[in-house]
């Protein structure tokens, strides 16, 4: 109404571009039940033709403009006499057109043509700025939702590290780096899989891995790499604390101790029950996004990472037990109950650990450094 008002004429519509068709968006003095339907090919009809070159036309007698196409009085019952019409662009593309017809004193002038431009200028920053917000939304919506998924495989302060890594140009390098790793193993996976099948199987694990899984992120871990009826964890990297030996162990005895509860449920669900082993290991690993364009993961590799695996077979011995190496023992210090037991890997001691001392006064301590 304000263009009808200010250019003195009888209609006018607003079409916008869309996959090269110039859709009707907003008119008056046209049918409503025309509006929603309406639509031109770039180049077909003056608004068209407008659409495809980017410039300004005054018409001031449609029978004598080779770019009419009368298709369009046609379709809306209204009959053009005069019409201008003028691009809408926004950083030299064209958004759409706007046109108004019928002056209703004499033909358009320049001075019209100057004023619908500003307008149709004034139009185009609007859409563009309604462009850019909706975009800024459905990126902040994009990374919620990015957010949403990748906690449920790595810890909150883990996934940040990463974001702001990306967003300041200073990823996650690969580098030398002392964690600790942890390797917890179904016993007997093997023969209980093929006794309970496809199906059960993977509820059983799916179950399993949901538990034990979120017990490493309690205690600041990630889950590095599942390995069918087991996984194994690390703890101190990409974000490192003072504590990611104690929180390795601490998130072992939760392990251990919540299997009382799991069985039960699987007993109840599956009829069937799990044994683990547990391994931990303290040592130096090459930390980093190893892998190639199309499959890239943050991972580790090293001898420490061997080590851990080949702790696991000494863990057969020891129902539901846990066997750390001297290297995690000597980096927690006092504070642990354990056993030695009289195998070792090489020159590596290895100990049976039975509890951490005061555990449920200091596992928040320890989860929080």
């Amino acid at each position: 109404d304000m263009i009808r008002v200010i250019m003195d004429v009888e209609a006018g519509s607003l079409f916008f571009l869309e996959n090269e068709e110039l859709e009707l968006a907003v008119a008056f003095n046209v049918k409503v039940k025309i509006r929603k339907k309406f639509r031109l090919k770039i180049g077909q009809g003056i608004a068209g033709h407008v659409a495809a070159s980017g410039e300004s036309i005054i018409v001031n007698d449609s029978k004598e403009s080779p770019h009419f196409f009368p298709g369009v009085d046609k379709h809306t019952g209204f009959k053009t006499k005069t019409l201008l019409c003028v691009p809408m662009i926004s950083q030299g593309k064209v958004l759409g057109v706007i046109e108004v017809l019928n002056k209703k004193k004499g033909g358009f002038s320049l001075n019209d043509e100057d004023l619908l431009q500003s307008i149709a200028a004034s139009v185009s920053i609007a859409i563009e700025n309604a462009r850019l917000y909706k975009e800024k939304v459905s990126m902040v919506d994009h990374e919620r939702s990015i957010r949403r998924m990748f906690q449920k495989f790595v810890p909150k302060e883990v996934l940040e590290t990463i974001i702001e890594g990306e967003e300041t140009g200073k990823g996650i390098v690969e580098e030398f780096k002392n964690l600790t790793l942890l390797n917890i193993d179904i016993r007997g996976f093997t023969k209980l899989a093929m006794e309970m099948g496809p199906q059960k199987t993977v509820f059983l694990l799916n179950s399993f891995f949901s538990i034990m899984g979120s017990i490493v992120f309690k205690y600041n871990g990630i889950v590095d790499k599942y390995l069918g009826d087991g996984f194994l964890a690390i703890f101190g990297a990409p974000v490192s604390s003072i504590n990611d030996a104690e929180n390795a162990l601490a998130a072992a005895i939760e392990m251990r101790d919540s299997i009382k509860n799991v069985n039960k449920n699987f007993k109840k669900e599956l009829g069937t029950s799990v044994n683990i082993g547990i391994s931990i290991h303290t040592g130096e690993v090459v930390v980093g996004n190893i892998g190639f364009e199309k499959k890239m993961d943050y991972t580790v590799i090293g001898d420490a990472v061997n080590t851990v695996f080949r702790m696991q077979e000494y863990t057969k011995s020891y129902p539901n037990g846990i066997i750390i190496g001297e290297n995690t023992k000597r980096s927690v210090g006092n504070g642990l109950k354990v056993r030695k037991i009289n195998q070792a890997l090489g020159k590596l001691k290895l100990y049976e650990l039975l509890d951490i001392k005061n555990i449920s006064e200091d596992s928040d301590k320890m989860i929080k450094a």
